[in-house]
């Protein structure tokens, strides 16, 4: 990669891996591994310009979600190929890590249609971590300790998790902007937790287990259950 490109590539992300290198790939260019890039090694922190939904026009192919209704727009994204299989994912909104080990001369793809999308469970891990930010919740149903117990009873019966004692929900907060309920629940491979904000009826959801389970399957019963809206999702192995 030429020392120019790098330059003008530094305009559109506020980091790139320096084990990358731009290449060929099926008629168009493409970021490549020019070396091994880790499980979980940072690939490329997005910089760019933020425009909301009404104003990205010609520029929404290279646009990235961050907020609901607001948009990363970052042309030179269009170097990371597109995959439904990707080897990266984000962490978080802007940050790209990849979602298992990367061979040298192997192409770096991520799927623009997912939130924050890593790899399932790895046999080598002690356990899987899936955090979900779940944004316009219902308000009932997220004020409702009753609702919140249900939930976690149907998620566990879901991924087949056995509960471990009782679910515990408890409503606190002095500071409106972070009042609400909070739960946990332990079950025998790990633990469930909740947090639920108020102010402005967001759910985050963390589910940590050593027994494998599918995190679409969490993410979309979630969802669904608390009739959320945008959803970010970030799967990690832990080692």
């Amino acid at each position: 990669m030429s020392l120019t490109l790098k330059a003008d590539l530094s305009t559109q992300f506020s980091y790139l891996n320096p084990k990358l290198d731009i290449k060929d790939f099926n008629g168009q260019r493409a970021f490549v591994a020019n070396e091994p890039v880790l499980n979980s090694e940072i690939v490329a922190i997005w910089g760019g310009k933020v425009v909301k939904e009404s104003e990205l026009g010609e520029h929404s192919g290279y646009a990235h979600q961050i907020e609901k209704g607001f948009y990363l727009i970052s042309e030179s994204s269009e170097l990371f190929a597109r995959s439904n299989e990707p080897n990266c994912h984000f962490s978080g909104q802007l940050t790209m890590v990849a979602g298992r080990d990367i061979a040298a001369g192997e192409v770096i793809t991520f799927d623009p249609f997912r939130e924050s999308v890593g790899d399932k469970f790895d046999e080598k891990a002690w356990g899987l971590l899936t955090s979900l930010d779940v944004e316009d919740c219902d308000p009932e149903l997220i004020r409702s300790a009753d609702a919140i117990k249900r939930y976690v009873i149907e998620l566990c019966d879901l991924i087949e998790m056995k509960r471990f004692g009782d679910c515990h929900v408890v409503h606190f907060g002095e500071d409106d902007r972070v009042a609400g309920y909070s739960m946990f629940q332990l079950i025998e491979t790990s633990c469930i937790s909740g947090h639920f904000a108020n102010a402005t009826n967001r759910s985050y959801i963390d589910v940590f287990s050593c027994k494998a389970y599918d995190p679409e399957v969490v993410e979309e019963f979630t969802r669904k259950f608390f009739r959320g809206g945008v959803t970010r999702k970030t799967v990690s192995n832990r080692y």
